[in-house]
C-alpha cells in the first residue's frame, strides 16, 4: 500500500467514526431541558428502606399513600426524585445496558400493559447497583450497573417475570434530580471555598468513625457497608497501623477521650503483635512477615510517642527501625519479606513497601535522634528516585509515591535530596494529568484523579495523592521553588481536599442508611461505593491534618 492510500484510509475511517459518535450520541443521549420538567417519582425511605412510592406531577404535590407513609413511619424521609431527561437504553447486549447508566445518576423505567416501573438513582445507590456491572480482574476494577439487579427490581414492580420484562416491556434510560423534604441547604466546598474549619472538621468526624470503632482490644471495624451498618470480612495489619497513626494525628488536634482512648487501644493491640524475627522484632504472626506492617506500626507508634499520648513507645520504635535497618541493601533497596522459620530476609519486593520502610525510618530518626536511622532513610530515598526507576519509559511512568514523597519532606532539613524533590514535583505534573476539572464527568469528580468520565473515580487517590502533594508542597516551599511551582500544588490539593469533604458522610444521604450515625464521617469507596475501609479516612484524614499544618491561617 502507498504512502497516499494509507493516508487516505486513515481519513476515511476517521470521518467514519466522527459519523458514528454524531449518529450514536444524537440517538442515546440525554438532553436535560431545564423548561420542561418531567414527572416525580416521589419516595418514602426510613433506615435505608424502602416504605412508599407514588408518581406525582411536581415536588409539591401530595399523595394520601405518601402522607399514611409518612405519618405511620417514625423517622421517616420524603425524597422527590424528579425526571429531567429520558432517551432509549439498548438492552441486546447486557455490557452495554450496564455501561448506559451514568453513576448516581441515571435510572430506568419499565412500561408494560400501560404501566410503569421505576428503578430509581436511590434503589441503586441503597443496594450498591452502581460499578458492578463487569469485573475486571487484571485492573481491580468494576464498571457498569448491576443489570440484573435493575432487571429483577422492575419485574417485582410490574409483577411479572425478567424474560416478559425482556420481551414486551419497552426500557428507557432517565436522569433524575434529586431533593430530599427539610434538608438544609447549605452549599458544599469547592476548591475555590474550602476553608480551613471545612478541612478541620472533615478530619476530626474521620477520626470520631474510627474511634468508635476500635473495639476494647484495640481492633478496628476494618471494613463497613454503609447501607445497611454490616461489618464484612478481613483485616491487615498494614492497614490498622495506617489508621492508627491517623488517630494520633487527629487526637493532637483535639482534648477528645473518644479519639485519645481509641489510639491507646489500637497501638497496644499493635504492641501486642510483635514477634521475633531472628535477632530483631517485627511485625506479623505469619512464618513469612512483610516489612509494610513493621513499617506502618512505626510510623503509628511514633507518632503516638511525638504526641505524648505514650511516651513509651520510644524504645518499641527504636527496635523495629533495627529490623527495618537489616532488610535494607546496600544499594538502599528493602528485601520485602522475612523468613522466621529460617531467620533469614527474602529479597523480593512489593509495590509501596520500600516507600513506608523510607518514610518510617525517617520517623523513627525523629524520635530515637540515631544518625543509623536518618543515613537509611536517606538511602532508602536516594534509591526510590533513582535506580528503582532506570527503565525505558521510566520519565514518563511513575507509580504509587504517596510515601516517598512524605519521605522527601521529613527529611529536607536533615538530608536534603533535590533529585527527590524533582522527581515529586514531576510526579504531581503527572498527576494533574489526570485530575478531574469540573465539567470533565456527568458526577461530582472535580478534584478526583483518572482517565475516563466512563468509571467512576475512587476517592482514596484523592487522599493518598494529596498526603504526597502536601508533602512536597512544604519541602518545595523550604528549597525555595517558584511560586508558579507552590500555586499548582496548592490548587491541586484544594480540589482533591474539597472532593473528599463534599463526598464524606456528614451525614450524607442518610435516608438510605440503616444507621446514619454508625457511619457519620466515614470516607466511602468512591460516591456511588459506600464500602468502608479503614484506610479510606485514614489516607484522606492524613491529608487533612498536615495540610492544615503547612498552609497559612489566613487561607
Amino acid at each position: 500500500m502507498t504512502t497516499r492510500a494509507l493516508v487516505r484510509l486513515l481519513a476515511a475511517y476517521v470521518v467514519g467514526l466522527v459519523v458514528v459518535c454524531v449518529v450514536v450520541r444524537a440517538v442515546v443521549s440525554l438532553r436535560v431541558d431545564t423548561q420542561r420538567r418531567g414527572e416525580v417519582v416521589a419516595s418514602v425511605w426510613a433506615k435505608g428502606e424502602l416504605v412508599a412510592r407514588s408518581v406525582v406531577a411536581a415536588p409539591g404535590d401530595h399523595d394520601a399513600t405518601l402522607d399514611a407513609a409518612m405519618a405511620a413511619t417514625p423517622g421517616a424521609t420524603l425524597v422527590h426524585e424528579q425526571v429531567v431527561a429520558d432517551g432509549p437504553i439498548s438492552t441486546r447486549s447486557e455490557l452495554v445496558f450496564a455501561l448506559s447508566l451514568v453513576a448516581g445518576k441515571d435510572g430506568v423505567k419499565a412500561t408494560r400493559a400501560g404501566v410503569t416501573a421505576y428503578v430509581t438513582p436511590d434503589d441503586l445507590l441503597a443496594r450498591q447497583g452502581y460499578d458492578k456491572g463487569r469485573t475486571l480482574p487484571d485492573l481491580s476494577l468494576s464498571i457498569g450497573a448491576d443489570v440484573p439487579l435493575v432487571l429483577a427490581l422492575l419485574a417485582d414492580r410490574l409483577q411479572t417475570s425478567v424474560p416478559e420484562i425482556m420481551s414486551s416491556a419497552t426500557i428507557r434510560r432517565i436522569r433524575v434530580e434529586r431533593t430530599i423534604a427539610g434538608a438544609p441547604s447549605k452549599p458544599l466546598p469547592t476548591a475555590t471555598t474550602l476553608t480551613r474549619d471545612d478541612v478541620r472538621n472533615a478530619a476530626l468526624d474521620a477520626g470520631r468513625y474510627l474511634a468508635r470503632g476500635v473495639r476494647s482490644d484495640g481492633r478496628f471495624r476494618y471494613f463497613v457497608d454503609a447501607p445497611t451498618n454490616r461489618t464484612l470480612a478481613g483485616y491487615d495489619w498494614p492497614r490498622h497501623a495506617g489508621a492508627t497513626y491517623f488517630l494520633a494525628q487527629a487526637s493532637a488536634m483535639v482534648d477528645d477521650p473518644l479519639l485519645s482512648s481509641a489510639t491507646l487501644r489500637a497501638a497496644g493491640l499493635l504492641r501486642s503483635v510483635i514477634v521475633a524475627c531472628g535477632d530483631t522484632p517485627c511485625v506479623g504472626s505469619e512464618e513469612v512477615v512483610e516489612i509494610g506492617s513493621s513499617a506502618l506500626a512505626t510510623i503509628a507508634l511514633a507518632e503516638v510517642a511525638r504526641t505524648g499520648l505514650a511516651v513509651e513507645y520510644r524504645r518499641t520504635v527504636a527496635d523495629l527501625a533495627r529490623f527495618l535497618r537489616a532488610q535494607q541493601r546496600p544499594d538502599g533497596e528493602f528485601m520485602h519479606q522475612y523468613d522466621r522459620t529460617k531467620s533469614s530476609p527474602i529479597d523480593i519486593q512489593f509495590l509501596y513497601f520500600s516507600g513506608e520502610a523510607t518514610l518510617a525510618l525517617a520517623r523513627a530518626a525523629m524520635i530515637t535522634g540515631d544518625p543509623a536511622d536518618t543515613a537509611a532513610a536517606a538511602k532508602g530515598l536516594a534509591h526510590l528516585v533513582g535506580p528503582a526507576w532506570h527503565f525505558f519509559g521510566s520519565r514518563y511512568y511513575f507509580g504509587e509515591e504517596h510515601w516517598t514523597c512524605q519521605a522527601l519532606d521529613d527529611l529536607w532539613e536533615r538530608a536534603p535530596d533535590p533529585k527527590a524533590l524533582d522527581f515529586c514535583i514531576r510526579w504531581h505534573a503527572q498527576n494533574r494529568l489526570m485530575q478531574f476539572r469540573e465539567g470533565d464527568a456527568p458526577f461530582d469528580a472535580e478534584g478526583a484523579f483518572g482517565v475516563t468520565p466512563i468509571i467512576t473515580p475512587r476517592l482514596t487517590p484523592a487522599g493518598s495523592r494529596s498526603e504526597a502533594a502536601v508533602a512536597t508542597l512544604s519541602a518545595a516551599r523550604k528549597a525555595g521553588l517558584p511560586q508558579a511551582e507552590l500555586d499548582a500544588l496548592d490548587a491541586q490539593l484544594r480540589r482533591s481536599l474539597a472532593l473528599v469533604v463534599r463526598q464524606q458522610f456528614r451525614p450524607g444521604p442518610a435516608h438510605l442508611f440503616a444507621d446514619p450515625a454508625a457511619v457519620h464521617g466515614a470516607i466511602p469507596g468512591s460516591s456511588v461505593d459506600w464500602q468502608i475501609r479503614i484506610d479510606y479516612p485514614q489516607h484522606a484524614g492524613s491529608a487533612m491534618v498536615r495540610w492544615l499544618q503547612v498552609t497559612p491561617v489566613a487561607n
